[in-house]
């Protein structure tokens, strides 16, 4: 009997409807491969996700978290034990804008019947693969054209540049500056592990500053401020994720994240869709600012 067996469940009115639950009970888990798990916005993150999944499924799923370290390397050993007794999701953070050299143990996988998922953006030469993304492109776009708007011209930007999502945040950045008609060459931003006077440089310059991060924003605008250099009242400065770091000791930074809809909300959604056979697309989830 599949209702029995947990394989099919009913709901007044709707029907019947694959669980997703796989007859081998080992097999019935999710497995999270994140670069640092324990760090920044992931910690909060994964338990989120966690509660999510638990919440949302008619179905007994554990759930397991595995770090990367951003190193394909690892990634490749993780993903050698997955094979052997594969899990009914992955979600794997894309950590990197170079081809995967593992894409050879995702297809195999996925053809044991396990569903890969990639969080901001996928690699370059795995494009059949779906993504969850945030809408960085159109973020970075409108928050220039509003500072612009408000009659700001010395626009600057404080980027990392690790994935899909990173870039997609530097592309929206500067095509809104070319729009503008202003300037976006190289002096007007700067790219992670730049020297702190080239930062300071930029900042004493610029009448608005938008950091790619949180925690790349925190430790500058301490320092800046620290040395003087920038006064939050008098200068517009900008984030992403809306952290605990943008609200951190006196100072508190404007920072754009989700309403409503929620990253980890979404992540679990599309991860139980998945399991239940339901198509697989990709989402870009977008920013608001907060």
């Amino acid at each position: 009997n599949l209702k029995e067996e947990k394989l099919i469940n009913s709901r007044q009115g709707s029907g019947y409807h694959l669980t997703g639950l796989n007859p081998d009970s080992g097999r019935n888990h999710i497995c999270l491969l994140f670069a640092r798990p324990d760090e920044y916005i992931y910690p909060s993150l994964i338990y989120d996700i966690e509660k999510n999944i638990s919440s949302g499924s008619d179905i007994p799923l554990s759930v397991s978290v595995s770090e990367t370290q951003s190193d394909f390397f690892r990634e490749r050993n993780i993903l050698k034990d997955l094979l052997k007794n594969p899990p009914l999701v992955i979600l794997s953070e894309c950590f990197s804008l170079m081809d995967n050299p593992n894409h050879d143990l995702y297809e195999a996988l996925e053809k044991k019947g396990c569903s890969v998922i990639f969080l901001y953006g996928t690699y370059r030469n795995m494009p059949d693969f779906p993504s969850i993304a945030e809408g960085a492109y159109n973020a970075a776009y409108n928050l220039v054209i509003q500072l612009h708007t408000n009659g700001h011209r010395r626009i600057s930007g404080i980027f990392k540049n690790a994935n899909p999502q990173d870039s997609s945040m530097i592309s929206g950045f500067i095509s809104a500056l070319r729009d503008l008609d202003l300037d976006f060459g190289k002096k007007r931003y700067v790219i992670e592990d730049a020297p702190s006077s080239d930062i300071s440089a930029l900042c004493k310059e610029s009448d608005a500053i938008i950091f790619g991060s949180d925690e790349f924003a925190y430790p500058h605008v301490k320092a800046l401020r620290d040395k003087k250099l920038i006064n939050l009242k008098e200068k517009k400065v900008y984030s992403f994720d809306n952290s605990y770091l943008s609200q951190v000791n006196s100072f508190r930074i404007k920072s754009f994240s989700h309403r409503g809809k929620t990253l980890s909300y979404t992540i679990a959604k599309r991860i139980l869709s998945t399991i239940k056979g339901q198509p697989k697309v990709s989402i870009v989830l977008p920013y608001q600012l907060f």
